[in-house]
């Protein structure tokens, strides 16, 4: 989906759970965890994001309250198996922090996209 129609669908979701629908969705798109992000940290009431808000054409029925999100990230944990000395690695889900003033913490994706962004840098700017 084009990252546009991601944002959008991201603020239809934003509607949906404020008028009390609970919303279910699995992504691995930077897009809509990023606009998710915008609605949470613009609903606030001080003065620079209100205008923001007002300028980027967002809607007050846009705009989520932190506590009305959960977010979690599939990753990889190690566990102790019973009676053996080794570890063993599977997957979880793991609680992401939310702040209302800063967001989501969606470290998988910031992970991944640093490492992208510095492999792109050494290729642009990187010496022979």
């Amino acid at each position: 989906m084009h990252p546009e129609n991601q944002r959008r669908i991201a603020r239809l979701f934003a509607r949906l759970v404020n008028l009390g629908i609970k919303v279910f969705i699995t992504t691995h798109s930077d897009y809509l965890i990023k606009e998710l992000n915008t609605l949470i940290m613009l609903n606030h009431d001080k003065p620079h994001l209100q205008r923001i808000a007002k300028e980027e054409g967002y809607q007050k029925a846009e705009l989520l309250r932190a506590e009305k999100v959960k977010v979690y990230i599939a990753e990889e944990a190690r566990i102790q198996l019973e009676g053996k000395t080794r570890k063993s690695k599977y997957q979880t889900l793991t609680p992401a922090n939310i702040d209302p003033e800063f967001g989501i913490e969606a470290r998988s994706f910031d992970k991944t996209i640093e490492t992208m962004n510095r492999i792109q840098e050494a290729i642009v700017w990187g010496e022979e």
